[in-house]
């Protein structure tokens, strides 16, 4: 019984996301005459495009703003360095109930000090990709150990002991939009000089770009790394490197752990001459 409920909540809550991104989306919609089938349509539209024909789409999307990328205001060796996530990474037990689709709030915790991220003391509240490879190494996800690197070796001033999470998919635009205001202002009030954005899914890795947008509107720079860097790109994100997978962004278990923190440290060394890259 507990976990029908269990189920009939997460249900509702993915029923009244869907109806909210589709509100929210930034969409037009011509007239579609239904009583052709859907599959017929879809297949003219198709063939029209192949041969170069004119049509016109049943669903077009309005462009979104475009906005000029700051650049660092100050050296990399002397910048605080933030993470943030939309895939869903918090503590053990989700403490502060944030839920698993449409979010609609961020949350933020101390790294405390710590060189990496263990299993036993994170989870992952987030339902648009499997989270078992995050779960087991959540540093696939956030990656304090390699900035933490990054940091001790003089490449970046100080990562910042506060990192900024929340669960992306799902989230219509406008909502990704009030999440980003707020995020930025908190990494702004901060004195945050950049930030390491990492997603996963389609549509949270759409609210992550929405995100980065906003806080680079407060003249904070950032890098978004995804495995969906067209998805991104789309809504104006400038600094895009490609992840691993949607599912283990900065990681990869078929490797060795070895292996794979070498991996997660080019990556980030990467990311972080991309975010010392003028603009």
């Amino acid at each position: 019984m507990l976990k029908m409920r269990k189920y009939t909540i997460e249900r509702n809550s993915y029923i009244k996301a869907v109806v909210e991104l589709e509100r929210s989306a930034q969409i037009t919609k011509k007239d579609v005459d239904y009583t052709v089938p859907a599959s017929k349509r879809g297949i003219d539209m198709l063939l029209a495009k192949y041969y170069n024909h004119e049509y016109e789409t049943e669903v077009s999307t309005k462009p979104f703003e475009e906005l000029t990328a700051p650049n660092m205001k100050k050296q990399l060796s002397c910048a605080r360095v933030a993470l943030v996530t939309d895939g869903g990474l918090v503590p053990k037990d989700n403490p502060d109930n944030l839920n698993s689709t449409n979010a609609q709030k961020f949350c933020m915790y101390s790294l405390g000090g710590r060189d990496c991220l263990k299993a036993e003391d994170y989870e992952i509240s987030h339902q648009g990709y499997n989270s078992e490879y995050a779960e087991e190494v959540p540093d696939r996800l956030l990656p304090v150990d390699a900035m933490r690197r990054a940091e001790k070796e003089g490449i970046i001033g100080k990562l910042f002991d506060i990192f900024y999470t929340t669960a992306g998919v799902m989230t219509p635009v406008e909502e990704s939009v009030k999440l980003g205001e707020k995020i930025a202002v908190s990494l702004h009030s901060c004195e945050v000089d950049g930030v390491i954005l990492t997603s996963t899914c389609g549509t949270s890795t759409r609210c992550g770009a929405l995100i980065g947008k906003e806080i680079e509107r407060l003249g904070i720079p950032v890098v978004q790394i995804t495995n969906l860097t067209k998805i991104a790109e789309s809504v104006g994100a400038r600094r895009v490197l490609r992840g691993k997978d949607i599912c283990y962004v900065l990681g990869d278990p078929k490797m060795s752990r070895e292996e794979e923190r070498g991996y997660r440290w080019e990556m980030v060394k990467k990311a972080l001459e991309l975010l010392e890259k003028k603009i």
